[in-house]
């Protein structure tokens, strides 16, 4: 078979072609992240081969002021020169940085910092080199995301920009500096002995910058998010960065670094796993980390936190992740819980995979995240296991630390305190709608208006909300608690709720599915079996419930998109199909999303989405763990919560008070895990919907009482009670303004506090009357 080929070889469409090789950069941080990474290389000894006393630079920022655009810049003082800037022209070069010289570093490097500049710029982008007494300057300039702009060219024309001769560094320095409002004199000291020394330096910088209101730069939130950038670690290791916003140096002076996250007590140093040089792949193939021997032997880096990194996700969420490295450089990350997915004890987990044989194959341009293959497919394997292991041992400790004896004698002491508050609300609960509910969870809609429900003493029989025709089918792996599934109720002869009473759930084969924590069930194989409920400490039992483990194929997602008001709710669709090739939309899942904020969404165990806070994620839903034989949604739904102009309504009967790591949250069917981040007494808005505020036990304040219940069980209590009175007065503040509807006015804050002093008055001293007795002995309520 012959070929006539195409003159010229192959043809690209240029616009596309620049669109596709720069569209992975999306936020400025991502692009300093770039010219951070670029400076440090510029700095080797192939390059410019700056001491190390001398590896500094300077991040500027200006906002728009009348008479300037608003710009952003880095000074360092490497000095490009001509090659620089000619061999920075070259789009998709990768041997932009390594020229020849042998080294493997960074391969693929090419269009990272000059993507940045032709996208994220209304205005003129550059690279203002001087050197030898020589300036070089050459950049971008045109609209937006077009192909002009995308061809870069000397600035000012040829002549002005190519090897122009000049007479003073310092002269072209500080014209470079003026339109940030910084002097050379202004600089940091090491800044201005390093640029005296080398009498050089480089500029890259681009003018009105997209993407910030009324072109005000938010200076120190965009720093903060380039220190998170994994582009930037190896940077900010070896080089010395200072920041300037509007003239004025940012970090108090001092070189930009990260906030040091305070190891685990237990774990204070990093543990380091050397990567064994074969290693099994998914599908048991071995593949060798070390390239037959051409590489070196790699390693894992497991990092521990203090704080629960998942939860807090201003500061450690961005950092919650396994990083992997060449000898070089960053090639992209992983959130941990992609790689152990719903492991207790890994949200204090951070991890560094070294390994030089995932260069260059495994590298893509945009560095976000290792491209996928076997040999990754068998590092994450190794590094599931190891971050397994160390998990198991830290939840094994904090399991010690919040015993769960004592968790659950302050949740008897909370139902309590819960049950006895009801007497100092308005009847019926707030608004009046529906009475007491049931166990504070809304009203009872069978119930006429103004009722009050009646309470049975003696167990007769267990009722469940579940067509007992339907079989339970659940994925394998999965695991669920299924009392808001069943939603159980333990009654009387005549028909009558008996409270307070705890069920125990039973198997007919654990080998199939068993139960862990009194109600969370968990499907360990394939097959069919019975599941029921005991009351505790009798014989009743429930009727039993046929269940049917499915061992899942694939999930298929519908909708792709998904838009939901805060405060309402959206079904997302799971089409499974088991490996039997059967397909139900009805197999129970587990679901996650990757949000930053974990309470931007809620999601049942049916794939409700409830929007709780206005922002963007994307969500999955799956069995088990990917690791060892788990399947999730390949397609992600991507969702967003929107503002919703309707006034959300709250949840009927008396509110109920739940308790952290303890209480199942009815939006979620899960146990609502605390939050540090959070108030002690916490509410979102998915809880006012259902009536429930939560006593947030991660809470600094709530945390430092309840380890004081051992020696001080009264300080304990007289937290416990005060929370409880401060919710009685939140209802009625709340209540009292819902009642003036539309004839609520801005009033003087003074008004509004003696309203709540006045309630303060009336209910903490009618309150704790009756609250004295139960602080000091523990008892006394129980007949309230």
């Amino acid at each position: 078979m012959t070929i006539e080929r195409d003159l010229g070889g192959i043809r690209f469409h240029e616009l596309g072609t620049l669109t596709s090789v720069t569209k992975w950069i999306r936020s400025h941080d991502e692009g300093l992240a770039e010219w951070f990474k670029n400076a440090r290389r510029a700095y080797l000894l192939d390059r410019a081969n700056v001491a190390e006393e001398h590896r500094i630079a300077v991040l500027l920022f200006k906002d728009v002021t009348p008479d300037d655009p608003a710009r952003i810049a880095l000074l360092d003082v490497g000095g490009a020169k001509l090659e620089d800037v000619e061999r920075w022209s070259v789009w998709q070069d990768p041997g932009a940085s390594g020229r020849g010289s042998g080294l493997a570093e960074e391969e693929t490097q090419g269009n990272g910092g000059k993507a940045y500049m032709y996208r994220l710029f209304e205005g003129e982008a550059r690279i203002l080199g001087v050197k030898d007494k020589k300036l070089n300057c050459k950049g971008f300039n045109g609209p937006q995301n077009s192909l002009e702009r995308g061809i870069p060219g000397f600035i000012g024309d040829i002549v002005g920009g190519k090897q122009l001769p000049i007479q003073s560094w310092e002269h072209e320095l500080r014209g470079a500096l003026n339109p940030y409002d910084v002097s050379f004199e202004e600089l940091p000291n090491e800044v201005q002995k390093a640029l005296k020394e080398r009498e050089s330096f480089t500029l890259v910088e681009g003018l009105s910058p997209i993407g910030f209101y009324k072109d005000r730069i938010d200076a120190n939130e965009l720093v903060q998010r380039i220190l998170w950038h994994e582009q930037s670690t190896l940077a900010i290791q070896q080089i010395r960065f200072y920041a300037f916003h509007n003239g004025r140096e940012l970090n108090n002076g001092r070189p930009l670094e990260l906030e040091p996250i305070v190891p685990y007590a237990d774990f204070p140093i990093p543990l380091v796993h050397e990567i064994p040089e074969d290693l099994p792949d998914e599908k048991c193939n071995i593949q060798s980390t070390t390239l037959g021997g051409a590489r070196p032997k790699g390693r894992l880096i497991l990092y521990t936190s203090n704080e629960n990194m998942n939860t807090n996700y201003k500061r450690l969420k961005p950092r919650w992740k396994i990083t992997y490295r060449t000898q070089h450089q960053m090639i992209g990350s992983k959130s941990i819980t992609e790689i152990v997915p719903q492991t207790p004890g890994s949200y204090f987990i951070y991890a560094t995979v070294e390994l030089l044989a995932l260069e260059p194959d495994y590298v893509e341009p945009g560095r976000r995240r290792p491209l996928p293959g076997p040999l990754l497919e068998a590092v994450d394997l190794f590094a599931a296991e190891k971050i397994r292991a160390l998990a198991k041992e830290i939840n094994d400790r904090r399991r010690q630390d919040f015993d769960n004896n004592a968790l659950d004698e302050v949740q008897r002491e909370n139902r309590i305190l819960d049950n006895f508050k009801n007497q100092f609300l308005p009847t019926g609960g707030p608004g009046g709608e529906g009475g007491p509910g049931e166990e504070g969870v809304g009203p009872d809609k069978k119930r006429k208006k103004g009722t009050e429900r009646e309470y049975g003493e003696i167990p007769e029989s267990i009722e469940f909300e579940w067509d007992f025709e339907s079989t339970f089918r659940i994925g394998k792996g999965v695991k669920l608690c299924v009392d808001p599934i069943f939603r159980p109720r333990v009654i009387d002869s005549v028909g009558r709720l008996v409270p307070n009473k705890q069920l125990e759930w039973h198997t007919g084969d654990r080998h199939i599915a068993k139960f862990e924590d009194h109600n969370r069930i968990i499907a360990i194989g394939k097959g069919k079996t019975e599941i029921f409920a005991k009351v505790r400490g009798t014989s009743i039992e429930s009727r039993k419930i046929s269940v049917d483990v499915w061992v899942i194929d694939h999930v298929l997602l519908t909708p792709r998109t998904l838009e939901v008001a805060v405060g309402t709710r959206k079904q997302v669709l799971a089409e499974v199909t088991s490996d039997e090739g059967y397909r139900a939309t009805d197999v129970f899942l587990n679901w996650e999303h990757d949000a930053a904020d974990p309470l931007i969404v809620r999601i049942s165990p049916t794939g409700w989405v409830l929007g709780n806070r206005i922002g963007r994620t994307s969500i999955s839903a799956g069995a088990g763990d990917p690791a060892f034989g788990g399947v999730w949604a390949r397609i992600r739904v991507e969702a967003s919560v929107i503002a919703n102009p309707k006034e959300i309504e709250r949840g009927g009967g008396f509110p109920q008070l739940r308790l952290t790591g303890r209480d199942i949250d009815p939006d979620t069917g899960e146990v609502r895990q605390g939050d540090p981040e959070q108030p002690s007494l916490w509410q979102e808005i998915t809880d006012y919907q259902n009536n429930i505020w939560w006593l947030n036990l991660e809470n600094p304040e709530a945390a430092f009482y309840f380890r004081q219940r051992i020696d001080n069980v009264i300080m304990w209590r007289a937290f416990h009670s005060q929370k409880v009175v401060d919710m009685v007065i939140q209802v009625h503040m709340k209540n009292e303004y819902d009642a003036k509807g539309d004839a609520e006015r801005p009033d003087l804050w003074s008004r509004h506090k003696q309203t709540l002093d006045t309630y303060e008055v009336l209910n903490t001293q009618a309150m704790w009357n009756k609250l004295h007795n139960y602080v000091l002995t523990g008892a006394g309520l129980e007949q309230n």
